[in-house]
């Protein structure tokens, strides 16, 4: 029976020159069309690689889209429905009685990480052949993997993920660009970096509105930039001038904003589909995937609502929401920017840290308001979600904050888990990419811990306890309770290590950013800071690395110091975090050889860290092999010649 909210899907597949058309009764896409579909096979498997467009109507009067912001002033089509157009990419298994469930992963502005992350695969923008789906791992687990666009600034290109989104034209308001500069430059461009859209050029007839600062650190006193000094391109999407080292910030009218938030919408109502019975890729459950950007996209999702669908259902069974932290983002307000992050050096003062951080309902200190991320949901409707931080997060991202208030512990709710990957940086590196920070220094830029074998692990225990309702490992995270977790003014390198810690880790904020804010507007551009709330970062142990959460064999069987952080030396604001790299202080010879006399001691004691590790669930029993590379390649890097 088809409601007043349901409609209808028109499935067409293009396969060479026939064209098959057939209706299905569904309630969020309208219309699909496959414009690729290839067959491969895998450890005697069959897979099927399909991509295409999926074409989305919204009812801007159904309470399940009224958070969507500005939707009701979009345009509607004939039925008095908003239309959304994304691509997708799906990998499935060609039997569906071997497809158990789905990963959907929220594309981190128009990239494929899912099977970099979970398969040791190689990047690819089209991922149709058994050669880059690594050791099929996801597959393994009976997953389909989708990805769908929802971003609707990335730029055009072939195999993007990116969405089409309506236009607000003749609405006008404002927009902010910032730029830190560590070198000269002469041109700027107001978007916030390459492979993303400049959507919001400067309005050419009130470009006299617009108005530029310069300060020489991040809570430095702004300087106006003089109109004389810098100019435009005639398009309004570049500023051009003498600009030398420093904090930039234009503050700049506008017009024609997209409604971003249907990117949310389009995520929602792709969980829901896929579990349609009528579907061509149904599965029983999904489970979304989220890094960084999209990390903090999940959480928004999950704060403004979006799991429950128009139709009343679950729109994902479970979340792995990676390297977040304890953000959020600009991804449903007018004149969203959805790339815009926040660090202590870079996209200052965006929607991203701000309150509430944690899932159980607390209290600002500062305005009393009592606020949580699931406080919109009756229980029926919390997914299971493992929030997965690297160290640098609680640097970075404000992590400590989703299991604390800063002065005590808060517990993680039943249907999540929280899991800490001690020590390492934001993102997986090429092991080779270490840089001395100075040419007689132990301290190297860049992180060398491949956690990837950890979040392998994981991604098991998540799709366990989706599919299975197998109970996972408890959460591992630093804490007060635990002695593991430590207000920043408490924190403490060991003395021998001679090493400066930053002069504040990333902080959220209470800000006031006008009173329509709650109805995505924003008034106030730049916002006003009412307080900064410095998160607990997590203590070191003798060696200088974190304790609490999943801690690595190359830190449990340690020859070097492992830093989720690294200060921008030799830069402008030098005692200020670089962005999400860490660093790694290189132990002199003589301590190493001290522990280990030699490599084969030192990998014996990784393997027996590795195997405590497997007992403990945080390592696959195939990965072992994987962890004791990584360890004879540091050891090697260690051992050599010094600069």
């Amino acid at each position: 029976m088809q409601t007043q909210n349901s409609r209808f899907i028109t499935v067409v597949i293009a396969t060479l020159m026939m064209v098959i058309t057939s209706p299905v009764t569904q309630a969020e896409l309208v219309e699909q069309t496959v414009e690729s579909q290839k067959e491969f096979r895998v450890q005697g498997q069959t897979y099927q690689a399909i991509s295409g467009k999926f074409y989305f109507e919204f009812d801007p009067k159904h309470s399940a889209n009224q958070a969507i912001a500005d939707i009701d002033l979009a345009p509607t089509n004939a039925k008095g429905r908003v239309e959304a157009t994304a691509n997708f990419f799906i990998i499935q298994a060609k039997d569906p009685k071997q497809r158990r469930g789905a990963l959907v992963e929220v594309s981190n502005r128009g990239s494929k990480a899912a099977l970099r992350y979970f398969n040791f695969a190689q990047s690819s923008k089209k991922p149709d052949s058994g050669k880059w789906l690594g050791d099929n791992y996801i597959q393994t687990l009976g997953l389909s993997l989708v990805w769908v666009g929802w971003q609707g600034d990335v730029s055009p290109g072939a195999n993007v993920m990116r969405a089409d989104l309506p236009v607000l034209q003749g609405v006008e308001g404002f927009a902010r660009s910032d730029w830190t500069l560590d070198t000269p430059h002469s041109k700027l461009s107001v978007a916030h970096r390459p492979g993303i859209e400049a959507i919001y050029p400067i309005d050419l007839d009130k470009k006299d509105q617009a108005w530029l600062t310069r300060r020489e650190g991040r809570d430095n006193l702004k300087v106006v930039v003089s109109k004389e000094r810098w100019q435009l391109t005639s398009d309004g999407k570049i500023i051009i001038g003498d600009f030398q080292p420093g904090i930039y910030e234009l503050v700049y009218p506008t017009k024609n904003p997209q409604v971003s938030g249907l990117g949310l919408g389009i995520i929602r109502d792709t969980g829901e589909y896929l579990k349609s019975e009528n579907s061509p890729y149904h599965v029983s459950k999904t489970l979304a995937f989220g890094v960084s950007q999209t990390g903090r996209f999940l959480r928004q999702f999950l704060y403004q609502g979006f799991n429950e669908t128009e139709l009343g259902h679950l729109a994902f069974d479970g979340m792995l929401v990676h390297t977040a932290g304890a953000g959020r983002g600009s991804f449903n307000h007018r004149f969203a920017q959805p790339s815009r992050d926040g660090h202590r050096m870079s996209a200052f003062f965006y929607p991203t840290d701000i309150f509430p951080f944690a899932s159980t309902q607390l209290r600002s200190q500062i305005t009393r308001k009592k606020d949580g991320l699931l406080k919109r949901y009756h229980e029926a409707y919390y997914p299971k979600i493992f929030y997965t931080n690297s160290g640098y997060e609680y640097w970075g991202r404000a992590a400590g904050l989703i299991h604390s208030n800063g002065i005590y512990d808060v517990k993680p709710l039943e249907n999540e888990r929280i899991f800490h990957l001690a020590s390492t940086q934001h993102f997986v590196q090429a092991a080779d990419d270490l840089k001395s920070v100075g040419e007689d220094s132990q301290l190297y830029r860049g992180n060398p811990i491949n956690f990837f074998p950890q979040l392998r692990a994981l991604l098991g225990h998540l799709s366990n306890w989706v599919l299975d309702d197998n109970l996972p490992p408890a959460s591992q995270y630093p804490s007060y309770a635990g002695q593991s977790l430590t207000n920043f003014s408490h924190y403490q390198l060991p003395e021998w290590l001679t090493i400066n810690k930053p002069y504040k880790p990333h902080t959220a904020y209470e800000v006031d950013y006008g009173k329509q804010f709650d109805q995505g507007i924003i008034e106030n551009n730049p916002p006003l800071i009412r307080a900064e709330i410095v998160p607990p970062v997590p203590k070191v142990d003798s060696n200088g690395n974190e304790l609490g959460g999943i801690r690595h064999p190359l830190i449990t069987a340690p020859i070097a110091t492992f830093l989720p952080w690294s200060l921008r030396t030799g830069k402008f604001a030098g005692n200020e975090m670089i962005d999400f790299r860490g660093s790694v202080y290189k132990w002199p010879k003589e301590r190493v050889l001290k522990r280990y006399p030699n490599k084969e001691h030192y990998l014996r004691h990784i393997e027996e860290m590795t195997d405590v590790s497997v007992k403990q669930g945080f390592v696959l029993p195939r990965d072992k092999s994987q962890i004791r590379a990584q360890a004879s390649h540091f050891w090697d890097w260690s051992m050599a010649a010094e600069k």
